[in-house]
């Protein structure tokens, strides 16, 4: 008994998405009827999947947004403000997977906000750092900016196959918005936290107008937190993991659903790591 609820909890742990659902339009579907079969309503369904109507079309992917999106949920599980460290939040959470619960399972989306929350203050604005090394005017040289734009775009394309699944962290099963920018991010040699609320938490604040390419844009969609996020890629332009597109997609800052709903931008790339990387890049060209 023991080892089924040890397998169990394993199971919540590791799961992707634990606990959310896709659902498949079938012939005679309507949103009104797929929302009453989920007991969530058509509002949440068309704000997860950013429908502008109640159209939907047989064989389309729809999310069924979780219960626990909504912010009564949030604020029950919300994590205080801890000074515990990184170290001590991995421990609890290997404790955490390999204890047996007797009376009451753990919520493990608590340790995820922790360890979000804890990683977001590790990687917040650097002190004692100009914000000259972070302004990216080193990307007004077109050659720079082309140059970047390429290491970006090679990135991009191991992705254009790649199907959205919302909690899906693995390029080739599946991603979603944040899973995708921390993806792409680690390839540039920055760690991001998981969620895009905690990525919101990262990095300099950037004006909407002084916006350059690499910089991270956030939304609210289907909650009153930062919910989606995707990477500029310049002209009022960026690109992200959609779940109206099913996958990768490029949208444009001004289209009028993305315009409501822009809360703010934010700056992880300095203007060493953009240089380191393009000298990389160079080196690896003249091998």
């Amino acid at each position: 008994m023991r080892k089924l609820i040890f397998a169990v909890v394993f199971f919540l742990a590791f799961s992707v998405p634990a606990f959310s659902q896709i659902y498949i339009v079938k012939r005679g579907d309507s949103l009104y009827k797929i929302a009453k079969r989920f007991h969530t309503t058509v509002s949440k369904i068309k704000r997860a999947n950013h429908l502008r109507s109640s159209r939907i079309r047989i064989g389309q992917r729809l999310y069924i947004p979780p219960k626990f999106h909504s912010v009564s949920w949030y604020r029950r599980f919300k994590p205080k403000k801890s000074l515990e460290t990184i170290e001590f939040l991995e421990e609890k959470s290997e404790q955490v997977k390999s204890k047996v619960v007797s009376e009451e399972i753990y919520p493990i989306t608590d340790v995820v906000y922790r360890e979000s929350e804890a990683l977001s203050d590790v990687l917040s604005t650097p002190l004692n750092v100009k914000y000259d090394n972070w302004s990216l005017s080193i990307l007004n040289d077109p050659q720079y900016k082309g140059t970047f734009f390429q290491i970006l775009a090679d990135i991009f394309k191991t992705l254009k196959n790649t199907p959205y699944v919302f909690g899906g962290s693995s390029p080739k099963l599946g991603l979603d918005c944040s899973s995708f920018t921390m993806y792409v991010y680690r390839k540039l040699g920055i760690n991001l936290p998981r969620t895009a609320r905690a990525q919101f938490n990262v990095g300099m604040p950037v004006d909407r107008n002084h916006l350059k390419v690499g910089d991270l844009v956030f939304f609210r969609t289907y909650a009153s937190y930062p919910s989606h996020v995707g990477i500029y890629i310049g002209n009022g332009k960026f690109i992200h993991f959609s779940s109206m597109y099913h996958g990768l997609a490029i949208s444009s800052l001004s289209d009028h659903y993305f315009r409501r709903r822009f809360i703010g931008a934010k700056r992880v790339l300095s203007e060493k790591k953009v240089k380191e990387l393009i000298e990389k890049l160079y080196a690896e060209k003249g091998n």
